[in-house]
């Protein structure tokens, strides 16, 4: 019976360790796909990458779902750079994060594996669960959408981190 608590407290740990902060998937919009060959092409380069766990493309609305492996580390950039190695561009990359609890508002930041990601367009937020983030950048969204959040992306948080800039 004393040894009921602790392993209580060791299963109850061990689950909420499954629901850390950390990525869930990505839905990226592909500008330039017009036949299941450009899609099957975008779809084969996001598969190469070793943290993704499935790929779903849509051709009719041209966009994908990207889905990752457990435990595995993001790397977003890849991502855009993986549609672009195929030959298309990204119109939007969207990411969905899963928050234990974070304060937000514009300029804050909050570091993950190594990155830091850096909030811009937020008015004071609080944010719990899972919630979608917007990449904003020239690799992540058109030049010209890119042109009005240009000003936004001059200061990061660090010097010494990667920094991506977010709105949600």
């Amino acid at each position: 019976m004393k040894f009921l608590k602790p392993l209580i407290f060791f299963i109850i740990l061990a689950h909420s360790a499954g629901f850390s902060q950390q990525f869930k998937k990505v839905e990226i919009g592909v500008d330039g796909l017009t036949c299941s060959m450009c899609t099957r092409s975008v779809e084969m380069n996001i598969r190469k990458l070793d943290f993704v766990d499935s790929v779903k493309m849509d051709l009719t609305n041209t966009n994908g779902v990207v889905l990752f492996k457990k435990g595995a580390t993001i790397e977003i950039e890849k991502i855009a750079k993986a549609v672009r190695d195929a030959g298309f561009s990204t119109r939007y990359l969207n990411a969905v994060f899963s928050f234990t609890s974070q304060e937000l508002n514009n300029g804050s930041c909050f570091q993950y594996n190594g990155n830091q990601y850096k909030f811009i367009g937020v008015d004071n937020k609080k944010v719990s669960g899972e919630t979608t983030l917007t990449f904003v950048g020239k690799d992540f969204m058109p030049s010209k959408q890119f042109k009005k959040w240009s000003e936004s992306v001059k200061e990061s948080c660090s010097s010494d981190k990667r920094t991506y800039y977010v709105k949600i």
